[in-house]
């Protein structure tokens, strides 16, 4: 079966299936922030589901067009992996040819110790991905490791951005396109 991509349409999709599968209100949760939430958006529901990983991986690669001088994708461990893998698999397609790489959360104890798994050369242009953003305290961990090993992040990009008022100076010192906000999966503009 082959899928015709057309972005309003996919961005109605994955509005829908983050809406079925991913969100959830009137709860008590504690999220990776720490900081405590009465509704959670599991963006692994979808980013682990086979419609909803091609919808993302397409959506980022219709964003990633206004980035021209990025030539990887990666953020942290686990919430960025099958993101950062379908956007470079389905990037071959398109010619955008994006390579992935992935932050893990501490560097390994054995083999080289590396933090990042994949190919990032000094002075790469990259854009971290992610499933949420909340504070941006994951994306900023991924930026700290690319940084370190001397790339330059170029914008973040999630599939849902909470709206949450403790990310406004992430998102004053960092550029941040996400697929979805908050307001449009409560249903309001």
């Amino acid at each position: 079966m082959t899928t015709k991509f057309e972005p309003v349409a996919a961005k109605a999709r994955l509005l829908q299936l983050v809406r079925e599968r991913a969100y959830k209100d009137g709860i008590d949760i504690v999220l990776a922030s720490g900081k405590r939430s009465t509704f959670y958006i599991n963006g692994k529901k979808v980013s682990l589901h086979p419609e909803g990983l091609w919808l993302i991986a397409k959506l980022l690669l219709e964003k990633l067009k206004a980035f021209p001088e990025v030539t990887a994708v990666g953020g942290l461990t686990l919430g960025a992996d099958p993101l950062a893998s379908a956007v470079a698999a389905l990037s071959f397609e398109t010619g955008q040819n994006y390579k992935a790489f992935l932050v893990r959360k501490e560097a390994k104890g054995h083999g080289t110790g590396s933090r990042i798994e994949g190919d990032l050369e000094r002075g790469e242009k990259v854009a971290i991905l992610e499933d949420t953003v909340t504070t941006g305290g994951s994306a900023r961990k991924a930026i700290d490791a690319v940084v370190e090993a001397g790339a330059v992040p170029v914008v973040v990009m999630a599939i849902a951005d909470r709206e949450d008022a403790d990310a406004d100076a992430f998102r004053r010192e960092f550029r941040v396109e996400c697929l979805l906000t908050l307001s449009e999966i409560r249903g309001r503009r």
